[in-house]
């Protein structure tokens, strides 16, 4: 039986399928207090955050939070990559989900359409509406299709599962790397731009959890909420 030892980290958990190439997580893992490997993937502890990284679809990342020693009171960021369904976005761009729903096999999860998701309310980010898939090319044009009539604006593979796991709505940024159409995915040529979307929105995070700790008193409004 898998029985993995629990292991504390600080109240803020950031969690990030992958960096893309580039000195940001070569830098992070230079200035972290505490590395460690976990299964393939990388764990990252600051002194207020912990981050981890390296994770490949929800099965790797909730048997990777089957780690964490009381997750239920940790404060959870996620950070990934996404399609576009629409035509609102023809470049790379970092964007904040506001809620997540169910495709596929995840249906099963929960009868909900959709589920919540906490908001930065700095409008730095556009709010988007996502939708969860559990494995590539599921998007046939009848699938576009459901899912434009829902108003679905972008697609990726983890958020939903990891919503309906933590039962409870968390913070999620995604940087747009492709546009989804009938005729398939068209990744988008602006890589530089995508480095820096995703730079923008790593730091934004940091600088939300920082202002967070730096006001412990809840009688302070705390933002997003």
């Amino acid at each position: 039986m898998f029985r993995p030892r629990p292991f504390a980290v600080p109240p803020s958990l950031v969690l990030v399928p992958h960096f893309p190439p580039g000195s940001l997580f070569a830098d992070l893992q230079k200035n972290a207090r505490q590395r460690q490997d976990l299964l393939h993937s990388t764990l990252l502890c600051f002194e207020n955050l912990a981050v981890i990284s390296g994770f490949i679809g929800y099965p790797h990342l909730l048997t990777l939070l089957a780690w964490v020693a009381d997750l239920a009171e940790k404060e959870v960021f996620f950070l990934g990559s996404a399609g576009a369904l629409t035509s609102r976005f023809r470049e790379p761009a970092a964007v904040q989900v506001g809620e997540i729903r169910p495709a596929s096999i995840f249906k099963r999860f929960s009868r909900a359409a959709a589920l919540p998701l906490k908001k930065f309310s700095s409008g730095a980010f556009p709010v988007v509406s996502g939708v969860s898939v559990d494995l590539i090319q599921r998007e046939t044009p009848a699938w576009l299709t459901e899912q434009q009539s829902l108003r679905t604006d972008i697609v990726e593979m983890e958020l939903f599962p990891l919503r309906w796991f933590l039962k409870k709505p968390f913070h999620a940024l995604v940087v747009l790397s492709d546009q989804v159409e009938e005729k398939g995915i068209l990744p988008f040529r602006e890589k530089d731009k995508f480095q820096s979307e995703f730079h923008r929105a790593f730091q934004h995070i940091t600088r939300y959890i920082h202002h967070e700790e730096s006001h412990p008193d809840p009688r302070v409004r705390r933002r997003g909420r």
